[in-house]
């Protein structure tokens, strides 16, 4: 392939993981060039014909490409197609999309599986690093583990692919508890206390967290104190005491929080008071597992009871002289927020 004509533009290679997870992320890079490896071509093309959702999004991802590169010739295919423009860029586009056969390549990676196509995909890369030096080749890909793979194949710049974080700065983003300095009750003194059946409720002074939201967590250095905010006022915060020790304690289904996060999770989920649950944070911390052993559990007893108030009608109710239908209202809203 010859050295495109624009050197001072990026050059972006993705990663199939890219594609499958926007399937037109190569018109996010309106003013650059983006380069797909026939391996990347060769996975969507294995992808596509599964069972599974994932394969909607490889033919979505193949039929914008071809869309793309349908009237081009091989040679223009080589040295870039012009992008077409995108609604949601801010600029018009300037880019290319570039096709290469990166199996013609020699293999300049040692010590990683020849055969696998993360390792094709990272060689592609540093071949194309090497051969534009006075260009940015930048590889694209969600993989955590191919990032540091291509890192310490000598690769000099790797991406995460961010372009549809609708957060700008996600430490913006609240975490959903405060965790308060020292012991807690070491800064509250005393307080009103009302007990409401097993539930503890305490009403500290405001100006102790100025800031706080309803139904967000407090935990302290102690490793013992844990509650979560009910109301508040200009002057006092209610709080309902949970313990570390009970939120640790919950199970639903054999599942069991790992730690005191996935205790909090569990508790917000498992409250019928609380209408709304969002989770975020990173891959593998239990959001799915969790959220998916709660929804479970409420379909079943939705299930049961309905079959309990089929029963009752067909067999009991009917021998009264009344008819009150019994109705079972229920109402779930999970979800998960990615950032």
């Amino acid at each position: 392939m010859e050295k495109a004509s624009n050197l001072h533009h990026k050059m972006y290679v993705l990663d199939p993981n890219v594609l499958l997870h926007e399937p037109l992320a190569y018109l996010s890079f309106q003013e650059h060039n983006v380069v797909i490896p026939m391996t990347v071509l060769e996975e969507l093309d294995h992808i596509k014909d599964r069972k599974h959702d994932v394969s909607r999004d490889a033919r979505v991802a193949i039929r914008g490409l071809d869309e793309v590169l349908k009237n081009a010739t091989p040679e223009q295919m080589l040295q870039g197609v012009a992008l077409p423009s995108n609604k949601k860029a801010k600029s018009s586009s300037a880019g290319t999309l570039i096709i290469v056969n990166d199996h013609l390549f020699a293999d300049s990676i040692s010590g990683l599986p020849g055969n696998e196509n993360d390792h094709r995909i990272i060689n592609c890369a540093v071949y194309l690093q090497k051969q534009h030096s006075d260009s940015k080749v930048i590889l694209v890909t969600k993989d955590i583990n191919m990032r540091l793979k291509a890192k310490g194949a000598g690769l000099k710049y790797v991406e995460d692919y961010r372009t549809d974080q609708l957060i700008d700065d996600i430490n913006l983003l609240t975490s959903g508890y405060k965790k308060v300095e020292g012991d807690f009750w070491e800064h509250v003194g005393q307080c009103n206390t009302e007990q409401h059946g097993r539930d503890t409720f305490h009403h500290v002074p405001k100006n102790l967290i100025p800031d706080v939201f309803c139904n967000e967590y407090l935990l302290d250095e102690s490793n013992h104190f844990a509650a979560r905010v009910k109301s508040f006022d200009d002057k006092h915060i209610t709080i309902k005491d949970i313990s570390v020790e009970r939120l640790m304690h919950h199970h639903a289904w054999g599942v069991k929080p790992k730690n005191i996060y996935q205790g909090m999770a569990m508790d917000a989920l498992l409250d019928p008071a609380i209408d709304l649950v969002i989770l975020t944070g990173p891959a593998g911390c239990g959001k799915t597992g969790i959220t998916s052993t709660i929804i479970s559990i409420f379909v079943q007893t939705s299930v049961k009871i309905k079959s309990i108030a089929q029963f009752l009608q067909r067999n009991i109710i009917k021998n009264f002289s009344f008819t009150n239908q019994i109705k079972t209202p229920s109402k779930l809203f999970l979800g998960e927020c990615y950032v």
